[in-house]
């Protein structure tokens, strides 16, 4: 009973670092904005936590898992069980969270805390889009893609991967190949919203005159307003990911190894990554995105993107190959960066390069790198097999890439189905006049520094 609760302990505390990362993408995504838009991007990222929930308790929660199914000749599962739905959640005691009310099954917090660690995944994969839609998107457009990315599209991923009877799932004896081995979510969270934001940016449009075009202002005026905020958001998204790799063994007894392994081969890629991308950025021709500078910004997103790219594999790579992991993930992040701005999809936060392209090659490097003696204890139907430079047949790897394709195709097909829908009821971007005045003083009653912008107003008056 002890190890129980100690255990629900363990997932609380993790629960509580993932859903402080709330705070590390506002203050990222305030830094990263024009001071005008401080306000609206910092109470997107407050909903985002809100709204999210409601979500994830009405019914992502259910569509992720399927509280009623047992896997049919798995342990301590008859052959004849219910196996549930391979692709979607269908049992409904986790809808509205509506088995949860008899209190005197005491599962000493198991249940509960179950939902909340989750949750508190579901909030982050929809944060990631913010960055994407930041400075021209309404408010009430974002709400609703909120709801339906929180109350849908990634809790099918979850369900495909995380859940014991998915289609994806490495314990399910009839999964695709061998099964996918995304351990805290490179695909699962990190591509989803990535994905999402490529779909949104793009529907959306460019800031006006971001590219030189609309008769904007030159693309330089359009960089964050506070480095300071970028580095403390920073800082505060890589705290939380202790709670979003290492809380991902879901229990401490006989877990406490996988835990701390964990926390290493996290902190060697991000870190690793950090300094592959400011050395990128500096050493780099300009003709290949080189700036010449020593850049913070760039740094930063670097090292969340080598945090995105090792999530997937924390659990099963060796900390070397863990160092290997963030170098590329530097490069995947500096080259999509660099595709975006080629494509002129406007992105002010990075996020796709950050989550979507880093979170697929984390997948993807699990294929090549996981370790045998550990990938193995994750599949129970004799199908085994690591990555590729340990000695795998490219089974795993072949699972890992199968995933990528249908999650990004799924992702992409919902979500650019809601902001095409949003756009045409002409409810998805603010207005002209409002996007250049900023959407603080158009929309939220006035400036989160309202003393500057009263000097600057002054100022231009004289």
């Amino acid at each position: 009973m002890l190890g129980t609760e100690v255990d629900t302990f363990y997932v609380l505390w993790a629960a509580t670092l993932v859903f402080l990362m709330q705070l590390g993408f506002a203050m990222l995504s305030a830094g990263s904005v024009r001071a005008k838009n401080v306000v609206n991007i910092a109470l997107k990222s407050l909903l985002d936590a809100c709204i999210g929930a409601l979500a994830w308790y009405l019914v992502g929660y259910g569509f992720a898992y399927d509280a009623d199914a047992c896997v049919g000749g798995t342990p301590h599962c008859p052959k004849d069980a219910y196996a549930g739905n391979g692709f979607i959640g269908g049992g409904k005691t986790n809808f509205a969270l509506s088995a949860f009310y008899d209190w005197d099954n005491d599962t000493l917090g198991k249940q509960w805390v179950d939902w909340f660690f989750q949750y508190a995944f579901a909030a982050a994969a929809a944060t990631i889009v913010s960055g994407a839609v930041a400075e021209r998107c309404q408010l009430s457009a974002y709400l609703a893609y909120t709801c339906g990315l929180t109350g849908f599209v990634y809790p099918v991923i979850v369900h495909w991967v995380w859940d014991a009877p998915g289609f994806m799932h490495v314990g399910n004896p009839d999964a695709i190949i061998v099964g996918v081995v995304d351990f805290a979510g490179s695909g699962v969270v990190h591509m989803t919203g990535g994905i999402a934001a490529i779909c949104g940016a793009k529907i959306l449009g460019p800031r006006r005159g971001r590219f030189g075009t609309d008769g904007g202002a030159p693309a330089g005026n359009y960089s964050g307003h506070s480095v300071v905020l970028q580095v403390l958001g920073t800082f505060l998204l890589w705290f939380g990911w202790y709670g979003f790799n290492c809380g991902s063994t879901l229990a401490l007894q006989h877990n406490a190894n996988t835990a701390a392994r964990v926390a290493v081969t996290t902190t060697l890629s991000g870190a690793t990554a950090a300094v592959a991308g400011l050395l990128l950025k500096t050493y780099l021709p300009p003709k290949l995105g080189g700036s010449g500078n020593y850049d913070l910004t760039h740094t930063c997103n670097s090292l969340l993107a080598g945090l995105v790219s090792i999530t997937a594999g924390c659990a099963v790579v060796a900390p070397s190959s863990a160092i290997v992991i963030g170098i590329i993930g530097a490069i995947v992040y500096h080259a999509a960066s660099c595709m975006m701005r080629q494509l002129k999809i406007d992105d002010p936060l990075d996020a796709f390069a950050v989550h979507g392209a880093s979170g697929m090659w984390g997948v993807f490097a699990v294929g090549w790198f996981a370790t045998c003696p550990y990938t193995t204890t994750n599949m129970i139907d004799g199908d085994t097999d690591c990555g590729v430079f340990y000695g795998g047949s490219g089974m795993l790897l072949a699972s890992q890439l199968v995933f990528i394709i249908i999650g990004a195709l799924w992702v992409a097909f919902w979500t650019t189905l809601l902001f095409l829908g949003l756009k045409a009821a002409g409810i998805l971007r603010v207005s002209t006049e409002v996007e250049e005045a900023g959407i603080d003083v158009s929309k939220h009653g006035g400036s989160a520094y309202p003393e500057q912008m009263k000097n600057s107003v002054d100022t231009a008056a004289a």
